[in-house]
């Protein structure tokens, strides 16, 4: 497997998912719009971990679709991190809920950030995004014949 700049981003990209995840967990309510906050959070760390094995396993993925996923992903997190500091920036009670509330926005942003800079990167790339280098195989036909 060839580790590259789109893998780290992937990598970099679940595991934030993931983190908001398990703060969304342990603080509970994060906003009261979970639709949007739940479904960004849980969809993409699905989406992300599925392109994440496409690209270990060396799938080849369309430049348009991948590229659009990922600004989907970057307008949806920016929008959540916006929201859940919105709803928590000006709460006085439960102070260690607010702590966590805005770290949890600020991590999605952060994320928002990292499928921005996917985005750019993939529209840097060929047509064809493959993360590994597609080695020419000779079929056993060939190997006996020569």
């Amino acid at each position: 497997m060839e580790f590259n700049n789109r893998l780290l981003l992937k990598i970099i990209e679940l595991a934030i998912a993931i983190a908001c995840i398990v703060m969304y967990e342990v603080d509970g309510a994060l906003s009261s719009r979970p639709l949007i906050v739940c479904g960004t959070i849980g969809g993409f760390t699905i989406i992300c971990g599925v392109l994440l094995i496409g690209h270990v396993i060396n799938s080849l993925v369309e430049k348009r679709l991948n590229a659009l996923i990922s600004l989907i992903g970057c307008i949806l997190f920016v929008a959540s991190g916006a929201l859940v500091i919105d709803e928590w920036h000006d709460a006085v009670l439960q102070k260690d809920r607010k702590r966590n509330a805005i770290a949890a926005g600020s991590l999605m942003i952060i994320n928002g950030a990292v499928f921005l800079l996917d985005t750019l990167s993939i529209c840097r790339t060929r047509t064809v995004v493959p993360v590994l280098a597609e080695v020419p195989r000779k079929n056993q036909v060939e190997i006996n014949r020569f």
